[in-house]
């Protein structure tokens, strides 16, 4: 198993911040909060679970079978690059970033996990190898000690 990095929402800077307005619906807005890094893909699918546990979608969802909104083409699905899109009104903006910020808070403690669970294999493993060269070192000191003869 390999580590996984940490991605962290930037700071958010309302004046920097990409927010578009949805052709579909009145007072409905498209919200780019950008992250610090582009994700590994293991922390990618960890965000996709941990969304699809709140069921609810921050953006556009691509298949048809997907709730609201179903078709804005031009917009990306919640996670794309190093941006988490969301689709919200003005009443929710705030509300809807706090729960991007848990969300990502969330899969950075099950990376910080996981991370603890690859560290503790990895000296396990490390362990192992150094038993196995003491075992290997032992068994020539004897046979250097009293070596075998017909």
């Amino acid at each position: 198993m390999d580590l996984i990095q940490k991605a962290n929402l930037k700071a958010i800077d309302p004046e920097a911040l990409n927010i578009r307005k949805l052709s579909t619906k009145d007072d409905t807005f498209f919200v780019e909060l950008p992250l610090d890094s582009v994700p590994q893909e293991d922390w990618q699918k960890l965000f996709q679970a941990e969304l699809k546990k709140i069921g609810k979608p921050l953006a556009v969802l691509n298949n048809s079978q997907d709730s609201f909104p179903k078709f804005e083409v031009n917009y990306p699905d919640s996670l794309q690059e190093d941006t988490i899109s969301i689709i919200t009104n003005s009443k929710k903006l705030k509300e809807d970033i706090k729960l991007v910020m848990q969300l990502v808070e969330t899969v950075n403690d099950r990376v910080d996990r996981h991370n603890k669970e690859v560290n503790e294999e990895n000296e396990k493993e490390n362990l192992k190898i150094e038993n196995n060269k003491e075992t290997i070192r032992e068994m020539r000191e004897s046979l250097k000690k009293d070596p075998p003869f017909l």
